[in-house]
């Protein structure tokens, strides 16, 4: 087996790579329980409308919620890249741009977001558009958000896919947790094509569960314990 040594700046970007994990999934659990995803009521564009309008400061912080998080994303892309360069260069790259690609996607559907605002809170808007068209296109961009989501979603599955791999290849953290998310991250990429071909197929309405877990296990094994040096034998 090649050995892949480890020096002090891999050691660096793998705690950071670990607190960016938790910062990231703190930012995810927030965006969907408690910011965003908590104030759209489905199948309701009325009671959506109504619901943003009511939590105007909520929603606002779920935005900037959301692009902590996808500025995090390629700082998580960077720190990966550096701990797992050794291992294969061009791979590590390829991931790299990958999560960078995700984290692109993802900040332009933010869009969205400030549009839906701006549709509910601008006088402007209520005198092109009844009450009505008003909340039809508000939850038109919110669709269009979701939709969206689904296409960052490949390109994180795919650039996480090639890290697993580099991680399993290394063996720098255990070879079951490397495989664990080698396996989520295809269950994830899986399921956002799913979602997309087949929209009202509940098969891929769950994809992500595991790529959570996964995400919090290796956030806190690389926070607390790092990564090691492989065994040569």
């Amino acid at each position: 087996m090649a050995n892949f040594a480890i020096d002090r700046s891999q050691r660096v970007a793998a705690r950071v790579a670990g607190a960016l994990y938790l910062l990231l999934m703190a930012c995810g659990v927030f965006g969907e329980f408690s910011g965003r995803g908590s104030l759209i009521v489905d199948n309701d564009p009325a009671k959506t409308a109504s619901s943003i309008l009511n939590h105007l400061t909520l929603f606002r912080i779920g935005i900037v919620s959301d692009l902590t998080a996808f500025a995090g994303d390629i700082g998580m892309a960077v720190a990966l890249y550096v701990v797992l360069r050794p291992v294969g260069r061009n791979l590590a790259l390829l991931a790299a741009f990958w999560r960078v690609a995700e984290a692109s996607v993802l900040g332009v559907i933010t869009l969205h977001s400030l549009t839906m605002l701006l549709l509910l809170t601008d006088p402007r808007y209520a005198t092109v558009f009844s009450s009505q068209q008003i909340q039809s296109l508000v939850w038109l961009f919110n669709d269009t958000h979701d939709a969206g989501y689904n296409l960052g979603v490949i390109f994180l599955s795919l650039g996480c896919i090639v890290f697993s791999w580099l991680f399993l290849k290394s063996r720098y953290i255990p070879r079951l947790l490397a495989g664990f998310g080698l396996l989520s991250y295809a269950v994830m990429f899986v399921g956002s094509i799913v979602a997309i071909v087949w929209p009202d197929n509940s098969i891929g309405s769950n994809f992500d569960d595991l790529a959570g877990i996964y995400e919090i296990t290796i956030g806190l094994w690389l926070l607390i314990r790092g990564i090691r040096e492989p065994r040569t034998s």
